[in-house]
């Protein structure tokens, strides 16, 4: 995924975007709120079902970890943690809180 953003498929502007967004956010920016191409650092799992806690752990998900957002659609979102691809359903990407 890091060479993806070194050849410069994900432009800065994108960057500087997700960080306005983040500050109008006032720090609570979730995954449906962020931006494609941007890579995000996991500030807290924001859910109380324990189920879906363990789910995203077992997928390298969890707090100061990298998370990149490649896409979103209206009902998911394409993420890359730890190297790994994941469609993730709108109700875990809104679980998934980043800065």
């Amino acid at each position: 995924m890091e060479n993806v953003l070194r050849m410069g498929l994900f432009s800065k502007e994108k960057q500087e975007k997700a960080e306005v967004q983040q500050t109008a956010a006032n720090d609570k920016l979730d995954l449906l709120d962020a931006v494609p191409g941007v890579t995000y650092k996991i500030k807290e799992i924001n859910t109380e079902d324990e189920d879906m806690n363990a789910f995203l752990f077992r997928l390298g998900c969890y707090t100061g970890e990298p998370v990149t957002l490649i896409s979103k659609k209206k009902k998911n979102c394409i993420v890359v943690i730890k190297d790994g691809r994941y469609n993730l359903d709108n109700l875990l990407a809104e679980a998934i809180i980043v800065e």
